[in-house]
């Protein structure tokens, strides 16, 4: 007996639709017409001889019916993907793509790829740098690593007394997984030169004295750095602001002034000496670092290979190598920089 199925492309544009609730941000997700996705939906609703959604002056919502046939369809198409990789990676060579944020990739990431090289040779990791948040709905990755607070997750009691991060991880949460990695634990650091013939600090207010980097994408974080010490401050009264902690991490190299990083991005240029810290006083960001990928992907075994290897990683402050030479370890596409 032939299966009554509807067309897997009226199944496509009702997922989309349902997930954004909005046919023209579906229509994109797919790369076809708004009107399209209209015809397919309207299709379902005929045959099914229910309406799925609720069509209102400037939005949709979903009916009783449509919100009882989207967890089966998102289902199935979870189990086909997750089917398919199963087939398409066996015997073979496996791709993953990792979608990371810049500088991370740069001083913390590539750095470590040659161990994950050698312990996984059937892998082969391709890293996409960008700051903006994920869409694992648009976007060709398997894994991302971002900085921030998950939405609706269990409030930090003392939150309200942590520098500050306003970067979104993802545009859409929907069966998105979460690990968090690493804590951001924010401390500054110049160059030795810039405190040559300088007293040493002794406590947060004298630096001050000394001018001070900042970062576009983190303007909390000296004011709330600040706050957390004690001491007031006025960001607006300096201007040296710079787009990407490796930008500010290289004024700081410079001899430019103080820099408020990471203490892991900056690790590896404490420990060769290029870098001090001039005030060993560190405070933990709101945000922390935290591996994404989607729900049904998070038991495969090459994203549970690198997660566990992450895992290992993150407490390891050995030195590492300073960069990757070997070829077959990462295909680097650097975007958003």
């Amino acid at each position: 007996m032939s299966r009554r199925l509807p067309s897997m492309n009226a199944l496509r544009a009702f997922e989309a639709a349902a997930r954004h609730l909005n046919f023209s941000r579906a229509a994109e997700e797919l790369f076809v017409t708004q009107g399209a996705i209209s015809r397919q939906i309207k299709l379902l609703e005929e045959s099914f001889g229910v309406p799925l959604f609720r069509r209102l002056t400037r939005t949709i919502e979903l009916t009783e019916h449509g919100r009882e046939y989207l967890p089966v369809v998102r289902d199935a198409f979870d189990r086909i993907e997750q089917a398919t990789l199963r087939l398409v990676n066996r015997d073979r060579h496996r791709i993953l793509n990792v979608n990371v944020l810049p500088t991370l990739a740069m001083r913390w990431l590539i750095p470590r790829l040659p161990h994950f090289a050698t312990e996984h040779p059937d892998i082969e990791v391709r890293l996409i740098t960008s700051i903006r948040p994920v869409n694992f709905w648009r976007e060709d990755i398997d894994v991302a690593i971002r900085v921030g607070v998950i939405p609706d997750s269990d409030p930090d009691p003392d939150a309200a007394t942590r520098p500050r991060i306003s970067l979104q991880m993802a545009e859409d949460w929907t069966n998105v997984r979460a690990w968090r990695l690493m804590p951001d634990v924010l401390v500054p650091v110049c160059s030795p030169e810039l405190m040559k013939g300088q007293r040493p600090v002794q406590e947060a207010r004298e630096l001050l004295d000394l001018p001070l980097l900042h970062m576009a994408t983190r303007v909390h974080a000296w004011p709330d750095w600040f706050r957390a010490s004690g001491v007031d401050y006025d960001i607006a009264a300096h201007n040296q602001a710079y787009g990407h902690f490796f930008m500010v991490l290289d004024a700081a190299l410079s001899g430019r002034g103080v820099a408020l990083v990471p203490r892991m991005l900056a690790a590896p240029d404490i420990q060769a000496g290029r870098l001090i810290v001039p005030l060993e006083l560190e405070h933990e960001s709101a945000g922390a670092y935290h591996l994404l990928c989607r729900d049904h992907q998070a038991d495969s075994a090459t994203v549970k290979a690198f997660r566990d290897w992450l895992f290992a990683q993150r407490d390891d402050d050995r030195p590492q190598v300073e960069e990757a030479t070997n070829e077959e370890t990462a295909s680097f596409d650097e975007v958003g920089l």
